[in-house]
């Protein structure tokens, strides 16, 4: 449950700050603001701050993320992406995970600074471990994806996809925990 309300607090977080629902302009505050003019000295009294005050702007669009779960087939695909990436990674083929991640990941980080960063933090992807899938949820062109990644302890990620060319690749990907094995 835990880790379900960070995958859903790091979805929106991502919504809020995404060019999807900032239009690609970075905006430093939700209100417009007014100020007097230089030659003038601003009038503080109670009706005038009322008067001056910014109004909210009304639009007929909703500037609020709209994460909603995935539809089954965009989640089995994203799934190919992933489990198919850690294919690679079990056959330490660092060019061939890359490969899945999306053209931005690609553009920022080279093969060897993308092996540099799985040997150094996640080393437990190498290997074959079992995955399981447990939650996605969708804004827009871009999911979050919970994943369990097997081993002792089990560890939590979560995953970022993001569509580009209709297919899903890997954005980011990070540790929400981990889960002590239970013995049965």
């Amino acid at each position: 449950m835990r880790a379900m309300a960070l995958v859903a607090a790091a979805l929106l977080l991502a919504g809020c700050v995404s060019e999807a629902t900032t239009g690609g302009v970075e905006r430093s505050g939700s209100e417009p603001t007014t100020q007097a003019p230089p030659s003038e000295e601003p009038d503080t009294s109670e009706e005038t701050r009322a008067e001056t005050a910014p109004q909210p702007i009304e639009s007929t669009e909703s500037t609020e993320p709209s994460v909603v779960p995935c539809e089954d087939v965009m989640f089995q695909q994203a799934q190919g992406t992933i489990r198919s990436q850690q294919s690679a990674f079990a056959n330490e083929d660092f060019a061939a995970a890359r490969a899945f991640a999306s053209q931005s990941f690609q553009e920022a980080v080279s093969v060897d600074q993308f092996q540099s960063i799985i040997r150094g933090t996640y080393e437990f992807l190498l290997g074959e471990p079992a995955l399981t899938f447990s939650d996605c949820r969708r804004d827009g062109d871009s999911a979050l994806i919970q994943v369990e990644i097997a081993g002792s302890p089990s560890v939590l990620m979560v995953y970022r996809v993001v569509l580009e060319n209709e297919s899903w690749f890997i954005d980011a990907a990070s540790i929400a925990g981990t889960k002590e094995d239970v013995a049965a």
